[in-house]
């Protein structure tokens, strides 16, 4: 699913000199996502774009999913922990009694959304949750811009790249970071889902660290970026969120606050 105004705004912005920030999983962790928003120092026409998994397995996911729904210049696209929410949230109950969708949800870290809607909107939760998902149903799963491709998990690197079913976009993995060659030879995919340190450099000593893939495109710019630093972990290793800027390329961490 696109959103092709969505992405002629991102695109126009970026031939006019904005920068466009891409922001790795946050899973409900709203005071290291405004940290780090703050480190941005954004202009006016800047943008923000979230990779998707806002909320799920931190304390906050309500807050961090009504910053990014109310502000003007954040923008997302859809991530797994937003489709388990879409499939097992209900409008009366937060959790669907008795169906397996809702159950795979709440043990993902759909318990603790629950509480963050109850602690921010009280008797109002399951109000403002229903909103939040039927939003969060009108997210694109795929953004693709001139030189760049934003998704929350990636592409199966057996199919076209174009096409290729939502379920894929939001939660692919080996099957794509493990590609030889280019995914699209145009363009750099940046992608979250997938932790940086466990899958991608398979190194602890660089947790905490944007993934950069060894395939090159014909331009010289790399295949894939993974920004998953991963921010939910309780491992004695640096637990981070991160921001890569694709107009300049520069990255800038936040550690969890």
């Amino acid at each position: 699913m696109r959103d092709y105004e969505l992405e002629a705004k991102l695109q126009n912005k970026l031939v006019n000199g904005s920068n466009i920030w891409v922001v790795g999983d946050v899973h409900g962790h709203f005071k290291t996502l405004q940290a780090l928003v703050e480190k941005l120092q954004l202009k006016e026409n800047d943008a923000v774009v979230m990779l998707g998994d806002l909320i799920d397995r931190g304390p906050t996911s309500a807050d961090v999913v009504k910053l990014v729904k109310m502000t003007g210049n954040f923008y997302s696209v859809r991530g797994n922990h937003e489709q388990m929410m879409i499939e097992g949230f209900h409008h009366l109950t937060f959790f669907k009694d008795l169906n397996m969708e809702s159950r795979i949800w709440y043990h993902n870290g759909g318990c603790n959304t629950e509480f963050s809607y109850t602690t921010l909107y009280g008797d109002e939760d399951c109000e403002r949750a229903a909103e939040d998902a039927e939003w969060m149903a009108a997210l694109p799963t795929e953004i693709v811009l001139d030189d760049w491709r934003i998704v929350h998990a990636g592409y199966d690197q057996n199919d076209d790249v174009d096409g290729q079913p939502e379920d894929s976009h939001m939660r692919v993995r080996k099957q794509f970071y493990t590609s030889k060659k280019p995914i699209d030879p145009k363009r750099t995919v940046l992608f979250g889902h997938t932790v940086t340190f466990k899958h991608l450099h398979k190194d602890d000593s660089k947790a905490g660290l944007v993934w950069f893939s060894d395939i090159i495109l014909d331009d010289a710019r790399p295949m894939a970026i993974g920004l998953d630093t991963c921010l939910y972990h309780k491992l004695e290793l640096p637990q981070v969120l991160s921001a890569y800027n694709i107009q300049n390329n520069e990255v800038i961490y936040q550690n969890r606050v």
